[in-house]
């Protein structure tokens, strides 16, 4: 059966019919669903002129008669340039927003900063011949192409410069740190689930003893962890064993780096489950307020990547030189394509390497203050969020125009 389309008639047809991307300021839609991307990206697109309209959406969930009135009514009055969603969000299920888009033209650009296949679950609706998929891992481009999107590119994080931009400082007041989330809470609430089936719980867990679940092994997908087993389940089955994957993964790589370097020094700030790990914690940090001066007030902040991200960088890796702070994070390949290694960013290879590098870096503030000063060149000089705006715009104006 055809699917479902909004009629357009030969005046929205005329209406709709304006150049793209043409001499005036770009114009740009943010379908904006509480991510701090959404934030970001109008943020920097106003401080280059752009032309920016917000229109709230859900991130999940129905949307309202009213927020859809708003939505299409921004569309049409805005007459904007392309549309930006992050991860899907404001995308109906059957695929008719992005229809209509396709329909009068207006290119659609979703930006992936979390793993695609959990997210789309398999549905391929809001895929047209004018959508874009982004994706901050390239491992994931293959199956954004296999999906259907008409145009994929990967397009890393960067640095909102509003929010962390501040140069290094002498004194630091705080001991070295990790600031995260424990993610044992969303760990236990996706473990219960995959518990109501014996057989998916055994298959998981056979999965993690195995030292099966990796960075490397989660771009090939949770089937692909499973191995032979995963013939076994349903779609269902294997949508939370996925899941549990990514979290779990990442809540043990967090743990151990909190293990490993909590008996040399190393501080956590986060929720406060981390207490069963350790005494030395401290509350969290808002984002936009309190974690960058914390960041240039700390001698070291270590990082550790998600599971889900088999080469690319996290957002810390950006925001915490640009604040000022001294970035020790783990060995992704992705920063050799960002950053001049070593000159502009520390990385270890395992927990015991970066306990030997953290106290080393404790005992050189010289060393520390060079390499941030480095790397807070390098990312606001080609990191920002005004930076990946122009790279979006560059591909659109190379296929839309």
């Amino acid at each position: 059966m055809e699917p479902f389309r909004l009629e357009i008639t030969p005046t929205l047809a005329q209406h709709m019919s304006y150049q793209k991307f043409g001499p005036r300021p770009v114009r740009m839609l943010v379908m904006e669903s509480n991510y701090w991307l959404d934030q970001a990206c109008a943020r920097a697109a106003a401080t280059m002129g752009w032309e920016v309209r917000r229109v709230p959406v859900k991130m999940i969930g129905t949307m309202s008669r009213d927020m859809l009135k708003d939505l299409f009514q921004a569309i049409l009055t805005h007459q904007p340039d392309f549309v930006l969603s992050i991860n899907l969000s404001g995308m109906d299920v059957d695929g008719m927003f992005a229809r209509f888009l396709d329909d009068v033209g207006v290119p659609h650009v979703t930006w992936f900063v979390d793993g695609p296949r959990t997210i789309m679950d398999g549905n391929t609706s809001s895929t047209t011949p004018t959508s874009v998929a982004l994706t901050w891992e390239c491992a994931y481009v293959s199956f954004l192409q296999e999906c259907g999107f008409g145009h994929v590119h990967v397009m890393p994080l960067g640095v909102d410069e509003s929010i962390f931009s501040h140069p290094p400082v002498d004194e630091h007041p705080h001991p070295p740190t990790f600031v995260g989330n424990s993610m044992i809470h969303e760990a236990d609430k996706e473990m219960r689930l995959v518990m109501q089936v014996p057989a998916l719980r055994a298959a998981v867990d056979d999965a993690f003893d195995s030292g099966r679940v990796t960075r490397a092994n989660f771009a090939e997908g949770g089937s692909s962890i499973l191995g032979a087993a995963a013939a076994g389940f349903d779609k269902a089955a294997l949508y939370h064993a996925e899941r549990v994957f990514f979290i779990e993964g990442t809540r043990r790589l967090r743990s151990e780096l909190i293990v490993t370097l909590g008996p040399h020094g190393l501080h956590v700030r986060g929720d406060s489950m981390w207490e069963a790990l350790t005494t030395q914690i401290g509350p969290s940090l808002g984002y936009e307020g309190e974690l960058g001066p914390y960041y240039r007030n700390c001698p070291v902040n270590l990082n550790v990547t998600s599971v889900q991200m088999a080469t690319t960088v996290n957002q810390r890796v950006f925001d915490c030189p640009a604040a000022g702070g001294f970035l020790l994070t783990d060995n992704q390949a992705a920063l050799h394509d960002l950053f001049d290694v070593e000159k502009e960013v520390v990385t270890y290879d395992g927990f015991e390497d970066g306990r030997d590098k953290m106290n080393w870096f404790m005992a050189h503030p010289k060393s520390r203050r060079e390499i941030t000063e480095r790397a807070r060149a390098r990312v606001l000089g080609e990191h920002t969020y005004q930076h990946r705006l122009q790279a979006i715009v560059a591909l659109l104006k190379e296929n839309f125009a």
